[in-house]
């Protein structure tokens, strides 16, 4: 490995949220009131729920409906608003982009990372909008490259789309490092082509499991001080 690794980011859940507070004031308009915290909360648990799912070696239920009808269902949302607000979550995703905000230490880990010398680019599961959601927020100035598996076509965890970033990015596998937030996905996917891999997992739900983990890339710089990416833990499906 060289002496910087690539950084290789996933997109949702990694550098770009949902939009928590947005959320929260739908909620709020309709008598309903929720904080920003517990749906970031809620949001990682099913996360979580959907990894767990993985690991026992069930299908994924993701889609996008599914996971933000879930979600509002999750945050303890009366029963009769629950197909309401869910619609209306569900439309500013559809026609605005919903996964459309980050937080201010993305942006200062970020610009850490560049400053210090480090490349970095996206590989991300999307629907052909995230390269324009990362330069809404004002996030795509950092990154040489976006892989949306949408205009691609390839998804992870197929390791298809990390070859395909390697091979033009002219990285070999043990010179980047990937972080991402879903285990059986981001970390899978990575693995599967020699690419260690860190997970972020905020609220620590995944305690116990295999892995390099961190809370957030807010902690990356200190962990790439140790530069240490031959470690076991950052190979947990080798």
């Amino acid at each position: 490995m060289t002496n910087k690794p690539y950084l290789l980011f996933d997109a949702g859940g990694t550098i770009l949220f949902p939009k928590f507070d947005w959320m929260a004031s739908v909620l709020s308009s309709k008598g309903f009131e929720v904080e920003p915290l517990k749906i970031f909360k809620e949001f990682s648990y099913l996360n979580y729920e959907i990894d767990d799912i993985l690991r026992r070696g069930e299908n994924n239920p993701w889609n996008n409906e599914w996971f933000l009808k879930t979600l509002v269902e999750r945050l303890s949302t009366p029963k009769e608003l629950i197909d309401k607000v869910a619609s209306i979550v569900i439309k500013e995703e559809n026609e605005n982009g919903l996964w459309a905000s980050t937080f201010g230490h993305i942006k200062e880990t970020l610009k850490l990372l560049k400053d210090a010398g480090y490349s970095m680019s996206i590989v991300s599961n999307s629907d052909g909008r995230v390269e324009k959601m990362i330069s809404d927020v004002g996030l795509r100035k950092y990154f040489d490259k976006v892989y949306d598996s949408y205009l691609v076509g390839i998804s992870k965890p197929d390791k298809g789309i990390f070859e395909l970033a390697l091979k033009e990015l002219s990285l070999k596998p043990q010179d980047a490092l990937f972080v991402g937030d879903m285990f059986y996905i981001d970390v899978l996917g990575a693995n599967s082509c020699g690419i260690p891999a860190v997970h972020l997992d905020p609220f620590k739900y995944y305690q116990g499991w295999e892995g390099a983990r961190i809370k957030g890339i807010e902690e990356l710089p200190k962990l790439l001080e140790k530069n240490d990416m031959k470690d076991k833990n950052f190979f947990p499906f080798k």
